[in-house]
């Protein structure tokens, strides 16, 4: 049954960073999304997979950190989606804190601890969907980028290579917007290859990778009501090395790849005829992205 998801009207904090407004305590292992947040795709009650989402406290305020959608079969999480704005960055760098997620038990999970051993297909890297650039306000939040939830089996020359530039981007994306959110997935259906985590269990590799943004900014002179929005998609095997406005594509049209639904709260926010003009934009044509 698919859940879609009203979202109740913003007051006057939509003129600045939204990453703090409506953190209630939620699950963790929800079968569901209950909450409104911007950043979340479309989530299922009876597709096996978990909803879990959690907070954080930068300068003593209260935020919410990422939320991710679990596969407890192949062990990855389908998605991870969180805001992005200045109050998340800083200086910290990488606290390099690879361990379990204590939102479950260790053996849910992949033990990431001291990287993958090899499968059925060589060695693959330890790839953040959150990567630890977007978590830089403190060791505490960037150490959460690094729980075995937010890692995936990526190839070392896409993870190094066009992942770590789309990475780049988005943090520049967000410093030119009020709040930039962000969903970054990875698709496991038709999957063949694995590896072992350091505990020998087996970890699915993704056949491809995406990532979606919602660009937010209250003086924008592009978009729609001060939305526009991008995505990228990029194949695990063949992936391009040179990152590229050709590569991008419309919401709408990686909605249609993925089966479900992205940003699904934005159409109570703008309406659903401004929503559809959004997703179905083709980044490419639109000079701002890639200024």
């Amino acid at each position: 049954m698919r859940r879609l998801f009203a979202l109740a009207a913003f007051s006057a904090l939509l003129l600045s960073c939204k990453g703090g407004l409506d953190v209630p305590s939620v699950g963790p292992g929800d079968a569901y999304a209950s909450v409104k947040w911007m950043e979340l795709p479309e989530t299922f009650e009876t597709d096996g997979l978990d909803f879990f989402s959690r907070s954080c406290s930068i300068g003593g305020k209260a935020l919410r950190n990422y939320s991710f959608y679990w596969d407890y079969t192949n062990r990855v999480s389908h998605w991870v989606a969180y805001p992005l704005c200045r109050d998340y960055l800083g200086s910290s760098g990488r606290s390099e804190a690879w361990g379990y997620d204590p939102f479950m038990p260790a053996s849910k999970q992949s033990n990431v601890s001291g990287g993958f051993k090899e499968g059925d297909n060589g060695w693959y890297n330890r790839g953040q969907l959150l990567p630890s650039g977007d978590r830089t306000a403190s060791e505490t939040v960037n150490a959460t980028a690094f729980y075995g939830t937010n890692i995936v089996p990526m190839d070392n020359d896409f993870s190094g290579g066009i992942w770590s530039t789309l990475e780049s981007r988005v943090r520049a994306w967000a410093g030119s917007s009020d709040t930039l959110y962000v969903v970054s997935g990875c698709v496991t259906e038709g999957a063949t290859h694995y590896v072992f985590d350091r505990s020998s269990n087996r970890v699915t590799v993704p056949v491809a990778f995406y990532k979606a943004v919602l660009r937010y900014c209250k003086d924008a002179t592009v978009g729609h009501d001060g939305y526009m929005a991008a995505a990228f998609w990029y194949n695990h095997e063949g992936f391009p090395r040179v990152f590229s406005k050709n590569e991008s594509l419309s919401v709408a049209a990686l909605e249609e790849k993925l089966g479900y639904k992205l940003f699904v709260n934005l159409p109570a926010m703008v309406g659903e005829a401004n929503a559809a003009a959004i997703k179905s934009e083709k980044p490419a044509s639109v000079n701002w992205w890639w200024q």
